[in-house]
Formats: structure tokens, sequence, C-alpha cells
């Protein structure tokens, strides 16, 4: 907890670039028995501003789903978190006794995802929850394989065929412009070189008398012809690295949790058997 108010005091956003599910439409569950859902909180600090977005949650909850959120609500948060180098999941959660036409239940609600914004002292938390529906059996979102990544897969590098479109993909539309026009402009310049070199090159043969000077004015457009093709190649092969290698915009890939086993053979010092393993 000392170490993330300590990243807090230091930096002005949580990350460079706001999460998918701020941008655009927020995640699908695949399995039924839960939702998504968003609230977000303001504060002089980062804990209060999360605070304020639960209060702001039980707010939302309270008007869609016309439940009574009593006034204690048991809060068991784990903040743990399984990380891989490009993805995450979440261990976070809590638990809210609420009542719905005249009827108590928990709801179990789960922390996902999580941006804040830091300005003259002020922190804005966004976070996105999951909520189970206690009209559904299982066991919300446990049921489904929630995580978040910053890897597009293959697709992005297909997509930068077309510069820039890769990095429009990812979520990365600055950068994704800054590759679209400067291979524009480099196309531009090469088309605008080779057009002056072979306009000096026919003078040359039509004014020959005028040779020496038409010769070195197209020696120096077909130089820059020759630097523009250098500049919007090199800026196009980044733009296929960029899109393949580079980080996206983080987003929530939700799937459908699978369950494996296999047996193993086990020997013990009476005899020998067979072991079941479940992979979850």
């Amino acid at each position: 907890m000392l170490s993330i108010a300590g990243s807090a005091g230091a930096k002005e956003k949580s990350d460079n670039m706001k999460p998918r599910w701020m941008t655009s439409s927020l995640p699908k569950p695949k399995s039924p028995g839960y939702i998504f859902i968003s609230a977000q909180g303001t504060g002089s600090s980062l804990e209060e501003a999360r605070q304020r977005a639960l209060v702001n949650l039980t707010t939302k909850l309270e008007h869609e789903r016309g439940l009574v959120i009593n006034s204690s609500v048991k809060i068991d948060k784990e903040a743990s978190r399984i990380a891989g180098s490009r993805s995450s999941v979440s261990r976070q959660q809590f638990q809210m006794e609420c009542t719905e036409r005249g009827k108590e239940i928990t709801l179990t609600c789960r922390v996902i995802d999580e941006y804040w914004e830091a300005s003259h002292g002020h922190y804005t938390v966004t976070e996105l929850y999951t909520v189970n529906d206690n009209k559904q059996p299982g066991e919300g979102s446990y049921n489904d394989d929630i995580r978040l990544t910053t890897s597009y897969g293959a697709a992005p590098v297909f997509y930068s065929l077309i510069p820039g479109v890769g990095q429009f993909t990812k979520g990365s539309y600055v950068k994704g412009g800054l590759m679209l026009g400067g291979t524009a402009v480099g196309a531009a310049a090469i088309i605008l070189c080779e057009n002056q070199r072979a306009d000096y090159a026919k003078k040359m043969r039509e004014k020959p008398q005028h040779f020496d000077f038409y010769r070195n004015k197209k020696s120096k457009w077909e130089t820059g012809r020759n630097v523009a093709i250098g500049v919007t190649a090199a800026l196009y092969v980044y733009n296929l690295i960029d899109a393949a290698v580079a980080p996206g915009r983080r987003r929530v890939v939700v799937k459908n949790r699978s369950y494996n086993y296999s047996l193993t053979p086990v020997i013990y010092e009476n005899g020998a058997g067979v072991g079941l393993a479940f992979n979850f």
C-alpha cells in the first residue's frame, strides 16, 4: 500500500492511455450470473477517491436494480494480483449486504481494473467492477476467466501493412496518426522529387547548351528522392515493428473458464495407483 501511495504522488495518471473499457463499451460476460459496471470517485487522496467510487457504485446499483444497500458494507479486499509480462488477473473483491424487494441478499463485487488521474492535489479514480446476479446460479464472475492485457496478438501487425492502422487497433491514436501522416508526407516527397528529377533530365536532352546546369539540378532532386525513400522506408519498418511489440491500450479479455483433468501414475510404498488431477 505504501508503494502505491508513493507512486501516486509522483505521477499525474496511472497509465499513459485510458483503458479500452473507458474509451468504448464495457466488456461483455461470457457466463450468466454477473454484470460489468463502472463507477468514478474523486478525493484529496487516492484511497479517498476509491472509497467515493465505491459509494457511487452503491448509488448506481440502487437506481438501476432497485436495491437498498445497508449502511454496513462488508468489505473484503485482497490486494494481491497475479501478473504476467502483459496480463494480470484481479483478486480484489468485497461483499455488500443488500435488500431487494424485501429480501436480504449478499452481492459479491470484484474490482477488475482501475484508472486514476491527479490534478492540483485531487484524484479522480474510475473503477471497473463485476457484480454478481443472485437470480442466476453459479459463482458470478468467477465462472469466467477475466484478464487484463496490453497485447493484441498478430492482428495489429497485419493491419499495420497500412501505416498507422495497427496502432489505431491498439488504441494508440496519436502514434497511429504520426505513422500515417509521416508515411503520407514521405510518399508525397518521393513523388515530388522524382517528378522534378525527371523534368530536369528531360531538359538536359532538350537544351544541351544548359546541360551542366540541368544536370546539377537533376542530381539534387535525385538525392532528395533517395533520402525521402530511405526515411519513408525506415518509418514504414518502424511502423511494423511498433505494431508487433509495443503495448497497446489496456483491455479486458473475458473467456469461458476451462476445466481440465489428467491421470498420473502414482507409486506408493505398498503399491501403485493412478492420480487424478484437476486444472482450473
